[in-house]
């Protein structure tokens, strides 16, 4: 069942991220969150859910907006989802403004701005309860009408056979009585004497029955009515039961159950009428427990749902920060990213921009990348605790690894005035086999953190090699914090052979060595408070020193937990205020030979195509104009024929008359929408090749690849996408890379390559100036010993704009070297540079003293 939404609209980007943070920690992952900027995107995005049949439990609008104001924008809304509840949020709204929307959009509640946190989060807990409840009552009314009626059919057929089988009580162990038409008593069973105290047929007339037998109403102090009794109605045609009669003698009350039913001849005239009577004390007794008992039960029901509840609600209120995330960023954050990114791609390689406007797009590309990271950590987290997160382990070199991270932070600690040291024990292995992305990601987080948090002192990183684990040891400890969702005990006693089976699994040699590496990271800053410790590895929870310096997201800790557990691995912290704290993790490893080390590649940037292929057709669908000319400018230099479609229907029209060998298809477009432009064409081809007319080889009109482009981040989007027929599936923002390498893969596009200086990226350069410091050695020995003494003064200057011209006076002799350097500006690891540098005038002057 899917979870209902809440739509948040302001026209200012910032207040739709607070409202977005507030809403979530309120509550949680009970209901989708989606953004949009304004009346337009937000009736468009409501069509949208509305159309995957998503339930909008709840509206939030600013009322000022430039396109649609409030009051008119929550009224159309009401009108297509009468069921939404709605909130304004402004402080310009006027008296008629919200007159509107409480007449016609079934206006909530309206809060001004700024609001307050707790009024904002209190209204939309109780906004959507309120919803959730309404939709359960109609749930439940509907399903009580369906009880009743069958419950009604039941007794109307059960009433009926009792009719029915009334004729034949005189040989049942029922009182049975027989009455002429003019009320005089023909016949009284056995039973029926001895249930009403009577030896002997009475005289007396039916009318008479409630004061001779003493016939009261239950429950009451009053004669049954003569005009009322059963046997009289059923004299005048009437079947009747009834159980609401009591019979007092001797001080006894007896309830009892009285049928009648009239007797006709073939003329439909009425001969007889027959009563049947029961005592029925011990049903009634019996009801009367259930009754009580049923009614005892609801109450005890209605209290513990309350209870329950309460528990929903406390629970969800201590641990709304660490609840699931639904990976869910906006379409109007990843689609100007999207042309952000690509046509800085687009812009960097050209010869035409200046050195400064060279790196100005570098600065813009990595900023953007930096954007795109931030919201990757926050879909990481999400993957992390959907269980979605995949462990990737390969071959690398330890130590480089460690001299990077050395490197990275040693410019940071010594603007501080900090001391950072890596010791690693010396029979620690050079290669092993783990996830390297992760257990880097873990000590940066672990190292940013502890250089954040130090003004004075030293930071040291330890790595110490382990034949088993040594977490039992820190059990005594009394400043240790474990994270108690599992045992340390547990873990310490079984992680040795749950890891060497992981690790197995992955080694083709099942003889391979498997150990633990313990790290620990400790430094002498503020430390963290006792009773802060158990909150520290919790999504968006800071401590007091976080929380005063005002950095920072409060993902760290939690992504590297998880990513330290996902390595088979646990993490621990101690700490003291005013001490330092020290934070020590250890993860299953196995150690590889340095042939087993993967060479790195160079990402070549695409120039052109190679000859002896096809002129390929390419239509590029997407509504956004931008998004259209960012893939022509990818494609058309290349050689590609590009075309432009701004809906799916105008796709279905370019697809009929110019037949494409491929289709880039955005996904969500105003008219047709990409996944019913891909049903459409997918059912022609099909129908056409049932009846002959297509064929897949025929060069002038071949069967086009889909290809699907989206910025939603919505869960099965891509299982969507390839469900209606696309062939595959691109996430915005993408990289050139992704594009051509998909032309490859479903069209066998071959390339050619430029070795220009701009065609490495940035994440090349960090991966060959990590990985290759052999070759720049090989490099430095020839390089006028004039500009290795120039570099090192301006690295020393630390003017970004001089250091990037000095290193472009080598780009032409020495390219390689050129994006080494370049690499490490851009990480700003001014020291690599310079150790570089110092090695290679070591081996410089050993060369000089071997030649004399």
């Amino acid at each position: 069942m899917k979870k209902p939404v809440i739509v948040c609209i302001d026209d200012e980007p910032d207040v739709l991220n607070s409202l977005k943070i507030e809403l979530k920690k309120a509550i949680g992952d009970r209901c989708i969150i989606e953004t949009a900027e304004g009346g337009a995107d937000a009736l468009e995005l409501l069509a949208d859910l509305q159309a995957d049949e998503y339930e909008i439990a709840l509206v939030l609008s600013d009322y000022i907006m430039p396109d649609i104001k409030g009051d008119e924008l929550l009224r159309r809304i009401h009108e297509s989802s009468p069921d939404t509840l709605t909130i304004m949020l402004t402080g310009q709204a006027d008296l008629e403004a919200l007159s509107n929307a409480i007449k016609y959009a079934k206006l909530y509640r309206y809060l001004p701005k700024p609001w307050q946190n707790e009024d904002l989060k209190l209204t939309v807990v109780e906004a959507v309860h309120s919803y959730l409840q309404d939709q359960k009552l109609t749930d439940e009314i509907h399903k009580r009408q369906e009880v009743n009626e069958e419950l009604k059919l039941a007794n109307e057929a059960l009433s009926a056979s009792e009719s029915r089988l009334s004729q034949f009580l005189e040989a049942l162990p029922v009182g049975v009585s027989v009455y002429h038409p003019d009320g005089s008593i023909a016949y009284f069973n056995q039973t029926a004497r001895d249930l009403l105290g009577a030896d002997t047929i009475p005289e007396s007339t039916a009318e008479q029955l409630a004061a001779t037998y003493q016939l009261y109403v239950a429950n009451s102090d009053e004669l049954y009515p003569p005009n009322n009794l059963p046997i009289l109605r059923a004299l005048k045609g009437e079947s009747v039961k009834v159980d609401d009669v009591e019979i007092r003698q001797g001080g006894k009350r007896i309830a009892i159950e009285i049928n009648t039913t009239p007797i006709f001849d073939a003329s439909g005239n009425i001969v007889y009428a027959i009563a049947a009577f029961q005592d029925i004390s011990d049903r009634k007794q019996a009801e009367k427990i259930l009754a009580d008992y049923h009614h005892t039960l609801e109450a005890q029901i209605d209290e513990r749902t309350e209870q329950l509840q309460q528990a929903v609600l406390a629970a969800e209120a201590a641990n709304k920060a660490k609840s699931t995330f639904l990976a869910n960023m906006s379409h109007e954050l990843r689609t100007p990213l999207n042309s952000i990114l690509g046509f800085a791609q687009i812009m960097e390689p050209s010869p035409d921009l200046t050195v400064e406007n060279r790196e100005n797009m570098r600065i813009i590309r990595r900023s953007g990348e930096h954007l795109l990271t931030l919201i990757n950590e926050v879909l990481d987290l999400s993957k992390i605790e959907a269980g979605r997160m995949t462990l990737n382990p390969k071959n690398f070199d330890l130590y480089r690894l460690l001299d990077d991270l050395q490197d990275m932070f040693q410019l940071r600690a010594q603007t501080q005035e900090l001391q950072l040291r890596f010791d690693r024990d010396s029979d620690v292995p050079q290669y092993v086999r783990t996830d390297d992305i992760k257990l880097r990601q873990v000590l940066i987080n672990l190292l940013s953190n502890a250089i954040k948090f130090t003004q004075t002192g030293e930071i040291i990183l330890r790595v110490i090699k382990l034949e088993k684990s040594g977490f039992m040891d820190l059990l005594d400890s009394p400043t240790a914090c474990f994270d108690t969702t599992r045992s340390i005990r547990e873990f310490a006693i079984n992680s040795t052979n749950l890891a060497r089976v992981e690790l197995r699994d992955e080694a083709e040699d099942s003889t391979v060595p498997i150990f633990f590496l313990l790290f620990e990271i400790e430094d002498t800053g503020v430390g963290i408070a006792t009773e802060e410790l158990g909150n520290i590895f919790k999504a968006f929870v800071q401590t007091v020193s976080g929380k005063k310096i005002q950095k920072g997201t409060g993902l760290g800790l939690k992504i590297s937990r998880q990513f330290v557990r996902l390595m088979g691995g646990e993490i621990v912290v101690e700490s003291q205020l005013e001490v330092g704290t020290t934070f020590k993790f250890e993860i299953p490893v196995s150690a590889v030979n340095v042939g087993e080390i993967p060479d790195p590649e160079l990402n070549r940037e695409v120039s052109g195509l190679e000859p002896n292929q096809p002129c390929y057709r390419i239509l590029i669908v997407d509504d956004r104009e931008d998004n259209r000319q960012l893939l022509v400018k990818m494609l058309s230099p290349l050689g590609f024929a590009v075309e432009q479609a701004t809906n799916g229907q105008e796709a279905i029209e370019m697809w009929e008359n110019w037949h494409p060998h491929l289709i880039l298809m955005d996904v969500r477009m105003p008219v047709m929408d990409g996944y019913e432009a891909t049903k459409q064409i997918k059912a022609r081809i099909k129908q056409r090749e049932q009846e002959g007319e297509m064929n897949i080889s025929h060069p002038d009109s071949p069967i086009p690849k889909i290809i699907a482009l989206t910025a939603s981040t919505i869960e099965g989007r891509q299982a969507f996408a390839l469900l209606v027929g696309c062939d595959d599936f691109i996430s915005k923002p993408f990289r050139k890379t992704d594009i051509f390498d998909t032309l490859t893969k479903h069209l066998g596009v071959k390339y050619l390559y430029s070795n220009s200086r701009d065609f490495i990226s940035i994440g090349d350069r960090n991966n060959l100036s990590g990985s290759l410091p052999n070759a720049a050695l090989a490099y430095l020995p020839t390089l006028p010993a004039e500009w290795i003494d120039n570099i090192k003064q301006v690295i020393r200057s630390a003017d970004f704009d001089l250091i990037v011209r000095t290193i472009d006076e080598i780009r032409e002799p020495h390219p390689e070297l050129a994006e080494i350097l370049q690499g490490h500006l851009d990480n700003f690891d001014y020291q690599k540079i310079l150790n570089l540098i110092a090695e290679a005038e070591e081996s410089d002057n050993a060369d000089e003293g071997g030649t004399n």
